[in-house]
Order: C-alpha cells, then structure tokens, then sequence
C-alpha cells in the first residue's frame, strides 16, 4: 500500500482502529528508543483533549517528570493502590480528561522513579480509560536492542508501539547511538562501528529478539519512527525500504516528529501494511 502523508492528523487518531472500541480505550505498551516518553505524554495530551481519563506510568523506571520541562500532567502519585479509584481525583478543568503519573517510589537513581508492577494494571484497567505504560528503557538513546530480561510487557496490553529514532541512521553503532550495542549488533548483524542503515532497522524490528520481542501474537503493532525532523534520508525512501520486512510483524508503519508542540503536525506519513497476523516465531 502507498503512504498517506498527513499534516493534520494526530498520532492518536491512527492508534484508536486498533484499540477496543466498546468502550473507548485500552494499555498500550512503548517499547524501543527514541522518544517512548515524548509519546506517552504527546498521547496523553491528545486523549486528554477528548475528554478521556489517562494514566501514564512504567514498568521499569522513568525520569521523574517534575524536574522536565515541557511534561505536562495534573497528578502524580507514587501509590499503586490509591489509583484504582478515579473518584478522590479532582477533575481536569474545561472538560478535558485527567493526565496523571504513576509510579512505585522514587528510584535509586536521582531524578527517576520505580515502575510499578506489571500485574496491576488488571486492576488498573478497570478504573482508566487509557493507560500508557512505558515498558522499556533505552538510556535517551535512538535505538536499542532488549536484553535478555526486557522489555516488560503488560499481559494486558492491547496495542504495542515499538519506536525507533530516526536520527540513528548513518550514525556509527557504538554506546553514543545504540542502547545496549552489543545486543544491536547480534540481533541485526551491524558490525561494531558501522554505519546504522535501513536493513539494521527492517531486521530490529523483524528478529524475535528484537524491537517486538515478547509481544503476544495476537496483539497488534506499530512501527513508530520518530524524530523525522533528523532523519538524513527522503522519509519515502524510508517507507519504501521498510514496507515488505515490517509487513511480517507490524499492522502500521507511522513517520513521526512527536517533539512537536502541535498535535496536528506530529504525523508525517503512514502506512499501513497486509500483516501475516504475527507469526509465533516473533513473539518468543
């Protein structure tokens, strides 16, 4: 299928055909590098903006949103149980929805916070209409490859965004672009040092060991490539590379700069692709 190139729909209006519809909602998961939490929170501002309730939160560790500019939310709470009941919560004004944050505890590390347990989102889900659940962790980096124990999905997730930035392509594979490059290097087969390229990113995202690694099979998936203001190549050319290998994991490749202020002008193209339904060898 072609790309659609879009300069006035949002980034949440392409997840919702993927998301239970009765009712409106549903966890989705981010996994990868390359802006997870600039999309938790893009996303959150527009389901926010529709009215809807949303709960942002992680099951590993975040940088605690009160020391970064531009993250903007209403709440934050590091009590897992204190969340299940939306009632004691004061309601966003102008009838937008409540963007809150959840955590366990401040973390070890200064300026982040724990993640919660990935089995409280069954209860969780009962309360909020939309969950966000940073699920992954890339050290700021563009790009990654999971270790052995990552990422940690939600059994509950309806929809799974596996983002990559697009800034790494052209760029060296070394510990300044790539988030465990080790583990970038064995499931994509970019040597040490050499050049990131499309084929690196069609096989991160294809490897079972890769971007969508544990996903379920039946759980469906969007390519996000993000940071398009930094991509070095033509944005069609990127689609055309990737189309046919993304085909065998993803439902829909989108083209991003989430970065961007207005929601409007965050997609840049999409496209959507004839999935083989996600094959179960790329869910182990």
């Amino acid at each position: 299928m072609r790309d659609s190139i879009h300069n006035s729909m949002r980034f949440s209006d392409l997840l919702r055909p993927l998301l239970p519809s009765s009712p409106p909602g549903g966890v989705i998961a981010l996994v990868g590098g390359g802006g997870k939490t600039t999309a938790m929170f893009a996303l959150a501002e527009e389901f926010s903006a529709d009215g809807h309730d949303v709960l942002m939160t992680t099951t590993t560790h975040i940088a605690d949103p009160r020391d970064e500019p531009g993250r903007n939310f209403d709440h934050l709470w590091l009590d897992p149980a204190a969340m299940a009941d939306l009632a004691h919560i004061p309601q966003a004004a102008g009838g937008r929805g409540r963007r809150c944050v959840l955590a366990s505890s401040d973390a070890a590390d200064a300026g982040k916070l724990k993640g919660i347990d990935p089995e409280q989102l069954t209860t969780l889900r009962h309360a909020w209409p939309f969950i966000l659940v940073e699920a992954d962790g890339a050290k700021r980096k563009p790009i990654k490859a999971p270790a052995v124990y990552e990422p940690v999905l939600p059994e509950t997730a309806d929809l799974v965004l596996g983002l990559i930035g697009l800034d790494a392509l052209g760029r060296p594979c070394s510990a300044d672009t790539v988030h465990r490059p080790e583990h970038f290097s064995q499931v994509t087969g970019c040597p040490p040092g050499a050049p990131i390229g499309l084929d690196h990113l069609a096989r991160l995202a294809t490897s079972p060991d890769g971007l969508f690694k544990r996903v379920p099979p039946a759980t469906p998936r969007i390519l996000v490539l993000n940071k398009a203001d930094r991509c070095p190549l033509p944005l069609p050319a990127v689609l055309d590379a990737l189309e046919d290998p993304v085909s065998r994991c993803a439902e829909l490749i989108v083209i991003t700069t989430l970065a961007e202020g207005a929601p409007e002008r965050r997609v840049h193209a999409q496209r959507p692709l004839v999935c083989c339904h996600f094959p179960g060898d790329l869910a182990s």
